[in-house]
């Protein structure tokens, strides 16, 4: 192989590597949510089993999932996750936990390491799994959406072009 060829595979090897540790900078960052504080009745199939959640101040957004092999990994921001009701805690766990038993994590990070988290076909991709993930939330729980009057929306910042994928944000932040 030549120079420029084991460069490239260097270059992406590293960038494999990168994509794969981030996640866990987040969960060092980040306070572990006891599972006593979550709706237990969200928590008991099998995907939901291996995530973890966590609290960290975020900037505008109310929270994210992220995939760091093995573990599943959910973060909120701390104030949203202080001030929210249940009804709307309730829907946003059912929400994130649709996302892992959908396999979007996975599909999300290989989209990115892939380098076609850019893409328009990317794009529409990403709001299919979170119409996917609102429709499982509300089978779960019974709620709407709309339910929320408009205090959670998505977003697909550019930040989320990383293993980190911000799922929502609250609505005048």
């Amino acid at each position: 192989m030549s120079t420029a060829g084991w460069l490239l595979l260097g270059t992406l090897a590293l960038w494999v590597a990168f994509n794969w540790v981030a996640p866990f900078a987040v969960m060092a960052q980040g306070r572990r949510i006891s599972p006593g504080r979550l709706p237990v009745e969200l928590l008991t199939n099998r995907a939901a089993r291996r995530v973890r959640f966590y609290t960290m101040p975020l900037a505008g957004t109310y929270g994210y999932s992220i995939w760091a092999p093995p573990l599943n990994v959910v973060v909120f921001d701390e104030a949203f996750f202080a001030r929210a009701s249940t009804p709307l805690l309730r829907y946003v766990v059912a929400h994130e936990l649709a996302h892992f038993t959908f396999g979007h994590h996975r599909k999300r990070w290989l989209l990115v390491v892939g380098f076609l988290g850019l893409t328009p076909w990317a794009a529409r991709t990403f709001a299919r799994f979170e119409a996917e993930a609102d429709r499982e939330a509300e089978r779960r729980t019974g709620l709407t959406r709309s339910a929320f009057g408009g205090i959670l929306h998505h977003v697909v910042p550019p930040q989320c072009m990383t293993p980190i994928t911000a799922v929502g944000s609250l609505s005048g932040t």
